[in-house]
């Protein structure tokens, strides 16, 4: 094993050591008391062999009168029968410090990584391709760490059965020891350099491991059933899933053999490093250097080397395996966002709040394409603007910037004199009430779905009850079995499903909820999924949302943006145009020739 393997061998103990610090140290004791036992049961037997062998024939009759006479026979037996005892009763206990052990490792090992991963404070982790098979290693990465608690203490039990058997056994002869170990170090070089190839493959496939999930989801998830089968797709999607699965597991199938036959030729091999010793034992024996108890002691000793050797060779190289599949796992919890909050006296954000966009240029991570092309931009207290543009022109880039979940790499976003990088970032996103194009649908109930908006006021029904109304929502939550705490799923008890629309809404009051002290209002495509006259109440509600704030929409219905104080125009990742709906229908440029594109669907020429 490199230096790289052990290091990080050692990291993945350390890691499950860390989760169950006590749980671990009594397995340590109980495989001590495990593994030392086999050494003691062979003496035992030992000596009984040899004192039946010295002693007259065996009595008819009398024989515990017999038995009597001879203590240390009876010693011996009752030795061997409480060490076994022992050992049983050990046995069923490690058992269970086991499996609390395991429990504890996976339990405590999966939140710090949901802790690590609630603590980025950017969304790159979910949008490069990477880090997503990063955090799928690591998640899968947990199955293997599960298996750590027995592979520790097989190798405790391993190691604490090795060095009393193998010290004994230099009482048959110097070189016994050494060639049993001799002959067994190949199958180790073996089985790691396998496990090594395993892991090259499984790390090569992540990327189509991902793919399947998302095919697996596909196939089983409710919101995608009704197309599924209307479309006639289940074929489709079964047949990618069954192609990637046969990918994945042809060039595993394939390293695996080769290792079971490889591994297989090296323990042949092995093996003959206890032959040689059993048939010197033998020799002795019948040359009578050694007592028959001395053949039963040897023979016991020769074979329980090899057992432990074996047992720890086995999961070293396990525990290598188990390294190499862990080792996202530290890679995950070692990462920083790339966002990084500054050490700063907190900023003092008024509702009064002025925008300037100073030269911003930003590419994705790993894209390197840029996506935003020196923007600059200023945006009046209480102004609206629409921001518009074809799909693909930066506008939700804008807007995650806006919302600061990237950094650009060039250029600045300042509100009100203040860089927002020196913004503490808990109170620049508290002061935004944000409605996303992609809006997210808790599996919670409709209380938490509005309140998640301004979390300290999850339980003021009168304010929850508001922005329900002013999103149009009262009708909809009276009907719910349970009103607002009704689960918004069907996956839960007494839940039920909302349409894209009604989810829309919900996603709307959650906005309006957090509108008394948010500064900046932004709505990402915010009518989408309404039909046209819920459109119009919808202009009537932005337009009281909007009051008094400073508001960004996106939309790609130019109705809503005429309503805007000023509209931008971004092409290609520049602004094209700045200006009242007026004055750019007056230029003739791309916002008219949308407009008039978009218009002429509603009539006839």
């Amino acid at each position: 094993m490199s230096g790289y393997a052990l290091r990080e061998a050692y990291q993945c103990i350390l890691l499950a050591a860390r989760a169950a610090p006590q749980n671990l140290a009594r397995v340590v004791l109980l495989n001590l008391l495990s593994g030392t036992g086999p050494a003691v049961v062979l003496y035992l037997q030992k000596v009984i062999i040899d004192e039946i062998a010295a002693g007259s024939r065996l009595p008819g009759s009398g024989f515990l009168a017999w038995l009597a006479e001879r203590p240390l026979i009876w010693i011996s037996i009752a030795g061997f029968v409480l060490v076994n005892l022992l050992l049983d009763s050990v046995e069923t206990i490690i058992g269970f410090e086991v499996d609390t052990f395991r429990v504890s490792v996976i339990g405590k090992t999966k939140l710090r990584l949901f802790e690590k991963i609630a603590e980025f404070k950017d969304i790159a982790l979910f949008e490069s391709p990477e880090l997503l098979n990063t955090v799928q290693l690591a998640i899968s990465g947990i199955s293997r760490l599960s298996h750590l608690s027995n592979i520790v203490g097989n190798l405790i039990r391993g190691t604490f059965g090795f060095i009393p058997i193998f010290l004994l056994s230099f009482a048959i002869a110097w070189w016994v020891p050494l060639v049993i170990l001799l002959f067994a170090v190949p199958s180790i070089v073996v089985q790691i350099r396998i496990e090594e190839e395993g892991w090259s493959v499984e790390r090569a496939q992540t990327g189509n491991v991902r793919k399947m999930k998302i095919y697996e989801d596909v196939l089983t998830q409710a919101e995608y059933a009704k197309e599924l089968r209307l479309f006639q797709l289940q074929s489709f999607f079964l047949d990618r899933w069954r192609s990637l699965f046969r990918d994945v597991f042809d060039e595993t199938f394939q390293i695996r053999k080769k290792g079971t036959r490889v591994i297989l030729l090296w323990s042949l091999f092995g093996g003959m490093g206890v032959g040689a010793p059993f048939i010197y034992i033998v020799w002795a024996a019948s040359n009578g250097i050694y007592t028959l108890g001395d053949l039963a002691l040897y023979a016991g000793i020769v074979f329980q080397v090899r057992r432990s050797l074996y047992i720890i060779i086995a999961n070293i190289a396990v525990t290598h395996d188990v390294a190499l599949g862990t080792t996202p796992i530290l890679r995950l919890l070692g990462l920083r966002a790339s966002l990084q909050e500054r050490a700063v006296p907190e900023t003092n954000v008024g509702q009064e709040l002025d925008i300037e966009i100073r030269k911003l240029s930003f590419a994705y991570p790993e894209s390197g394409r840029p996506v935003l092309k020196e923007i600059s931009l200023a945006i009046r207290p209480g102004e609206t603007v629409a921001i518009v543009g074809k799909n693909g022109a930066g506008k939700s880039t804008l807007v995650k910037l806006l919302c600061r979940l990237y950094d650009p790499q060039e250029g600045s976003i300042v509100w009100s004199g203040a860089d927002i990088r020196s913004i503490d970032l808990e109170t620049l996103r508290r002061n935004i009430a944000v409605v996303m194009q992609d809006f997210a649908q808790f599996p919670t109930t409709a209380r938490e779905n509005i309140g998640f908006g301004r979390l300290e006021g999850l339980n003021d029904d009168a304010a929850i009850a508001s922005a329900a109304q002013s999103s149009g929502l009262t009708s909809l939550l009276e009907s719910l079995p349970d009103n607002l705490e009704t689960p918004l799923t069907k996956q839960l008890e007494s839940g039920t499903e909302l349409s894209r629309g009604q989810w829309q809404r919900i996603a709307l009051a959650r906005a309006l909820f957090r509108r008394p002290q948010a500064s900046l209002l932004i709505l990402d495509e915010p009518t989408a999924a309404f039909d046209p006259d819920i459109e119009y109440e919808f202009y009537k509600l932005f337009r009281e949302m909007a009051r008094g704030k400073t508001a960004i929409f996106i939309s790609h219905r130019l109705a809503l943006a005429r309503t805007a104080d000023r509209i931008v125009v971004l092409d290609e990742g520049e602004i094209a145009e700045v200006g009242a709906h007026e004055e750019l229908m007056q230029t003739g440029g791309l916002y008219s020739r949308m407009f008039k594109l978009q218009a002429s669907g509603y009539y006839e020429e």
